[in-house]
Parts: structure tokens; C-alpha cells; sequence
């Protein structure tokens, strides 16, 4: 019995944990749209201050999407500093978006307020920009698949990997109808004679950073509505070589 009680303690922590800790549950499910009328996306909010970059342009990117998605409905979101109706309204109401963001409740309120059915609060993840350099001596295809000259090429992969944290709340109950982290890959991919790796110009952070405010919106807006969207990947490539090479495993994928 003593054993018994000692195997139960851990695992009562464990519930104690799941219900009261600070994770969130993924809600993946997509919440119908079909009964609202008037849906609030709140200005998101950064988890770390380099994510602060994104913030503007996620938020505004994504509002714009849905309201050009969703012609039937009715969208509140801040446009700019001069209109910026929710801000407005947590200003008047003396509620932090932060605090928006965390307490279903205050969420509710802030879209009762707006008179709205729902409201789409999010946060963003601190974005990963990466480099990779590979040293493999590569050859070039000719159209014959044979060798194509005697020069060696090398590659550079340069990443963007972005997520935002949607969670869309009923704002009659407060009830949280959709909670899920979502994410955005983003590649590109160089190929450069060995001679010339100086004169390659890479991807800037603040290209990189404006990539992923244009295609994680994407990527959410089909998340959501997958039924009537095409589907926008997870993972996608958006610059790659347009030349054929061969390592000592074959053909390179650019992937």
C-alpha cells in the first residue's frame, strides 16, 4: 500500500501540473466562422523583444488576409496609428494587451465591447535565422548530363523558421475555440563557383524577418479556413538555384 501511495504522488503532480501549469493546450481543431458576424484581431504580442519585429507586420498582414477572405464578415483591427480601433477601446477600458492575450476572459470582454462574436488574439515566437555553409565540392550538369566545365560549386542554405501562437476566443462565454502554435520554414538556397564565394550577396535579417511577416499570415489564414483555402506549406523554398549539380550522392536536391 505504502509503494502504492509512493507511485501516486508523482503522478498527481503531474495533473496538478497539466491543469494549473503555465502550457498551453492545442486547440487544433478550426472554429467555424459561419455564425459570426464581427470578429476582432487584437494587435499580437512578441514572447522576446527580437519577435517585436515581426509583430507589425503579422498582425496587420493577417487581418488584411482574413478580411479579404471572409467578404461576409465584419473585421476590427488597428490599420494605423490614426485607426486603430481595438487600442482604442483597450486604452477606454484601461486593459494591457498582454493580459488580453492571457486571460480568455479579459479577451471577452474587450470583443464585447467591440460587439464582436469572436476575437483572434496571438503572440510570436522569437524567429530563428540560421546559415549553413557546406563544404562538398559539387559539379555542374550539362544538358547531356554530362560534366559541364571543370569549375566546383559550393552551397549556402540560409533559414527562417517563424511561429505565432493563435487563439481565437467566443466572446459571449470566453471560451477559447482555437489554440495552436503555428509555424513558417522558410529556405533559400545559393550555388557558387569557389572563386566567386565573396561575391555572393546573402539574405539580410530584416529580408528574412519581412519574408516571414508575409508568408506566416499565409500559413495561419489556411490553418484556419483549410476547407476553402489552397493550401499554403509549412515548409517552403523560396530561392533556389537554377542549375543542375552532383555531389558524391548524386543529384543535389534543393529542399
Amino acid at each position: 500500500m505504502r509503494l502504492f501511495s509512493f507511485l501516486l504522488i508523482p503522478l498527481l503532480l503531474i495533473s496538478i501540473y497539466g491543469c494549473f501549469g503555465t502550457g498551453d493546450v492545442n486547440i487544433t481543431e478550426p472554429p467555424s466562422f459561419s455564425n459570426a458576424t464581427r470578429i476582432v484581431v487584437t494587435p499580437f504580442i512578441a514572447e522576446e523583444e527580437h519577435g517585436q519585429e515581426l509583430v507589425g507586420r503579422i498582425t496587420t498582414n493577417l487581418a488584411t488576409r482574413l478580411d479579404l477572405i471572409l467578404k461576409d464578415k465584419d473585421w476590427v483591427y488597428d490599420i494605423s496609428e490614426k485607426v486603430q480601433p481595438v487600442q482604442d477601446k483597450l486604452e477606454e477600458l484601461g486593459l494591457a494587451i498582454n493580459d488580453v492575450y492571457a486571460d480568455p476572459a479579459l479577451a471577452a470582454r474587450i470583443g464585447q465591447a467591440l460587439k464582436a462574436d469572436l476575437i483572434i488574439t496571438g503572440m510570436v515566437v522569437k524567429p530563428k535565422l540560421d546559415r549553413k555553409d557546406s563544404n562538398e565540392h559539387l559539379m555542374r550538369q550539362g544538358r547531356q548530363s554530362g560534366i559541364s566545365g571543370t569549375s566546383t560549386y559550393i552551397t549556402t542554405r540560409q533559414s527562417a523558421f517563424g511561429r505565432v501562437r493563435i487563439k481565437i476566443i467566443d466572446t459571449s462565454n470566453g471560451n477559447v475555440l482555437y489554440n495552436n502554435q503555428i509555424r513558417s520554414y522558410l529556405k533559400y538556397w545559393y550555388a557558387y563557383q569557389t572563386q566567386s564565394s565573396g561575391q555572393i550577396i546573402f539574405k539580410e535579417d530584416v529580408e528574412m524577418l519581412a519574408d516571414l511577416g508575409l508568408e506566416l499570415p499565409k500559413r495561419i489564414a489556411f490553418m484556419l479556413n483549410p476547407n476553402e483555402l489552397k493550401e499554403e506549406p509549412e515548409d517552403k523554398v523560396l530561392l533556389k538555384p537554377d542549375i543542375v549539380l552532383k555531389g558524391n550522392a548524386g543529384i543535389i536536391q534543393f529542399k
